[in-house]
C-alpha cells in the first residue's frame, strides 16, 4: 500500500468521526427533547478489490421499538377516551350530588314528602302550604337543571368533537407532509431519522383522539387507517368534518339533526369508538340522553302520582274557576266510564246547587261532555272548551267549583286528572317534562290553593256541606303517595324495577356515581399503564448521557489516533521529498 493510499485511508476515517462525533453531540443536546430518539451510524469498510482502502459510515438510524410505539398509541387513545368518561362524570357528580347531600334528587324528593306530611296534620296553616309548595318549586328546579345541564353537556361534547376534529385534521395534514418529504430525501440519498421523530410525534398525536392502526411502504411512508378501515393518511389526505350544533335538546339525535362525522364525504361516526372522539360520540348519544331518560321518568312519576290525588281533591275556599291543562277541541274523541260529581260550594263549602253527577260513559266526543256539564250546571256555572282547555267557571265570585272524580276513568285517568282541572304541577310531557316541570303559577301565589280535602259523595241539597276547611282525605293521600311502590318500566341504564319515587332517584343517582367511580378507577390504572408503556419506549429510544458521554471519549480515542496516522503518514512522505530532492 503506498503513502497516498495510507493517507486516503486516513482522511475516511477522519471524516466518519467526524460525521460520528456530530450525530453524538445533537443526541446529547437532544436528550431532553420530547419525542427524539437516538440516532446512530455503524463504520462500513470500504473495499476496492477485496482491498480495505478506508471506512464509510451507513444511514443514520434511530434507535426505536416498534411494538412499544404501536402499544404506547393505543394506550393514548384509551388514555384519551377515559380521560373524557372521567371529565363528564365529575361534571354529572356536581350535578346531582352524592347520596348524603341535602341538595341531591333523592334529599329534595324527601324534602317534599316531609312538607306534605306537615300540611297533612294542619292544612288550614298557611306557613305549611307556603313550605310545601316551596318544596315542590325546589325540586321542580332541580328537575329543570339537571335537565338543561345534560342537554349542555351534549352540547359540550358535540362541539367538543368538532374542534378535536380540527385537531386531527391539522396533524393528518402535518403527517402526509412529512410523508412527501421522507419519501424524497430518502430517494435522494438524504438523512431521514429527524423527519421520522417528527412524524411519530404527530401521529402520536392523532393517537389521544382516535383509534388506528399503521402500516409503512417502502418509500418510507407510514399510511393510517381507522378502526373501521378508512384510509386516514395516504398518497392522500381525506378531509374530516361535522358541524356541531348550536344547542342540543332531547329532540336533536343522531343519526338525525346531530350532523355526522364524515371522511370525505362518508359519515364513520359509528365506527369511531375510541380515543377523545369516540368517547364524546357516546357521552352526546348514550351516556348523556340515557341519564335525561332516566330523569325524565322520575319527574314524569312524581308529575303524575301527586296531579293524580291533586285532582281528586280541592282546597278551602274552593277556587271560582278550574282551567285544564290538557288541549282540546269539541271534535275529540271521548271515551270514559264512571261518574263524576260536580259542585258549586260558596266560600263556607256549602251547596248553593245540586251538584251535577255525569255518566261518562254517555259522551262520545268532548264537546258532548262540556255542552252536558254546561247544561246542568245552569246558572250556577259554565262550562266550555276556552283557548283549546276546558274550563268550568262558577258564576258568583264569591263561588268555587268542586270536582269529585269518584270512580271515573278516561284511559288511567280520572276525570279532572285527564283534563288537568287541577294540577299541583304543570309543564309539556311531549318535550321533556323535567326540563319544563314547575308548580302551578296561582298555586306559587296563593299556597292555600293545594288540595287537601275533597268533595262529599252524599251532600244533595242546597246548603249541604259539600268540603270543609278541616278536611284532610286529600292532603294526608298526597303524603302517602311518597310511600307508594312504583313500577318503573327499563329506562336508560335502569332495568325494571319497584321502588318508591326516592329510592328510584337514589338508583339513578347510585348508578351514576358507580360509574363515575369505575372512570376514575380506570383513568388512574391506564395513567399507570400508559406511564410504564411510555418510559419503556423512551428508554429504549431516549438518549443516555452516560452511554453518549462513554461513546464520545471513543471517538475522541479514534480521532486522536487517525490524526496521529495522517502526521506520520505526511512526515514519512515529507522525508521521501526530501530524499528525492
Amino acid at each position: 500500500m503506498s503513502l497516498s493510499t495510507s493517507l486516503s485511508t486516513a482522511l475516511t476515517g477522519l471524516t466518519a468521526v467526524q460525521s460520528a462525533l456530530q450525530i453524538t453531540s445533537n443526541n446529547i443536546a437532544n436528550a431532553n427533547t420530547e419525542g427524539y430518539t437516538r440516532k446512530s451510524v455503524t463504520p462500513l469498510p470500504i473495499l476496492i478489490a477485496g482491498q480495505g482502502v478506508g471506512v464509510d459510515l451507513s444511514d443514520i438510524n434511530r434507535k426505536v421499538n416498534d411494538v412499544l410505539v404501536r402499544e404506547l398509541r393505543n394506550q393514548t387513545s384509551d388514555l384519551g377516551r377515559l380521560g373524557v368518561d372521567d371529565e363528564f362524570y365529575v361534571r354529572m357528580q356536581d350535578l346531582f350530588g352524592s347520596l348524603s347531600s341535602g341538595t341531591s334528587l333523592t334529599a329534595r324528593i324527601t324534602e317534599l314528602s316531609g312538607a306534605f306530611e306537615a300540611y297533612a296534620t294542619a292544612p288550614e296553616d298557611a306557613g305549611r302550604a307556603a313550605a310545601t309548595v316551596q318544596a315542590a318549586q325546589t325540586l321542580a328546579r332541580q328537575f329543570n337543571t339537571m335537565a338543561l345541564e345534560i342537554q349542555k353537556m351534549r352540547t359540550d361534547a358535540d362541539q367538543g368533537i368538532t374542534a378535536a376534529i380540527d385537531t386531527v385534521n391539522l396533524r393528518v395534514g402535518e403527517i402526509a407532509e412529512l410523508n412527501m418529504q421522507i419519501a424524497r430525501d430518502l430517494a435522494a440519498g438524504l438523512p431521514i431519522a429527524n423527519l421520522e421523530d417528527e412524524r411519530d410525534k404527530a401521529i402520536g398525536a392523532v393517537a389521544e383522539y382516535l383509534e388506528f392502526s399503521t402500516f409503512s411502504r417502502a418509500t418510507g411512508e407510514v399510511v393510517l387507517v381507522t378502526e373501521g378501515g378508512r384510509v386516514l393518511v395516504d398518497s392522500r389526505v381525506p378531509t374530516f368534518t361535522h358541524t356541531a350544533s348550536a344547542g342540543l335538546d332531547v329532540s336533536v339525535t343522531y343519526p338525525g339533526p346531530i350532523d355526522g362525522i364524515d371522511l370525505d364525504g362518508i359519515d364513520i361516526t359509528a365506527e369511531i369508538t375510541n380515543g377523545k372522539i369516540g368517547a364524546m360520540i357516546t357521552m352526546r348519544d348514550t351516556t348523556l340522553p340515557n341519564l335525561a331518560a332516566e330523569i325524565d321518568v322520575l319527574a314524569n312519576t312524581v308529575f303524575d302520582q301527586i296531579n293524580a290525588i291533586h285532582n281528586d281533591g280541592a282546597a278551602f275556599p274552593p277556587p271560582n274557576t278550574l282551567t285544564g291543562t290538557r288541549a282540546v277541541v269539541g271534535g275529540d274523541a271521548f271515551a270514559g266510564t264512571g261518574t263524576t260529581r260536580i259542585a258549586i260550594t260558596d266560600a263556607n263549602g256549602d251547596l248553593v246547587a245540586p251538584p251535577v253527577e255525569l255518566d261518562l260513559s254517555a259522551y262520545a266526543t268532548v264537546g258532548a261532555l262540556v255542552t252536558a256539564i254546561n247544561t246542568a250546571l245552569g246558572a250556577d256555572g259554565t262550562a266550555a272548551i276556552v283557548n283549546g282547555r276546558l274550563e268550568i267557571d262558577a258564576a258568583i265570585s264569591t263561588s268555587g267549583v268542586v270536582i269529585n272524580e269518584n270512580d271515573t276513568a278516561i284511559g288511567t285517568q280520572g276525570f279532572s286528572h285527564y283534563f288537568g282541572l287541577n294540577d299541583f304541577f304543570v309543564g309539556d310531557a311531549t318535550v321533556n317534562l323535567a326540563s319544563n316541570i314547575a308548580v302551578r303559577a296561582d298555586i306559587v301565589g296563593t299556597p292555600e290553593l293545594i288540595s287537601h280535602t275533597e268533595l262529599s259523595a252524599t251532600a244533595a241539597i242546597l246548603g249541604d256541606t259539600a268540603i270543609t276547611d278541616g278536611g284532610i282525605t286529600v292532603a294526608q293521600r298526597l303524603a302517602d303517595s311518597f310511600n307508594n311502590t312504583i313500577s318503573f318500566a327499563a329506562t336508560g341504564e335502569l332495568g325494571a324495577t319497584n321502588v318508591k319515587v326516592a329510592d328510584y332517584a337514589s338508583q339513578i343517582l347510585s348508578f351514576n356515581a358507580t360509574q363515575a367511580a369505575e372512570a376514575e378507577s380506570q383513568i388512574a390504572f391506564k395513567q399507570v399503564l400508559h406511564a410504564d408503556i411510555k418510559f419503556r419506549a423512551e428508554s429504549f429510544s431516549g438518549v443516555n448521557i452516560d452511554e453518549e458521554m462513554a461513546n464520545l471519549i471513543t471517538l475522541q480515542n479514534s480521532f486522536s489516533a487517525v490524526a496521529r496516522v495522517i502526521s506520520v503518514t505526511q512526515e514519512m512522505m515529507d522525508t521521501l521529498n526530501q530524499i528525492a530532492a
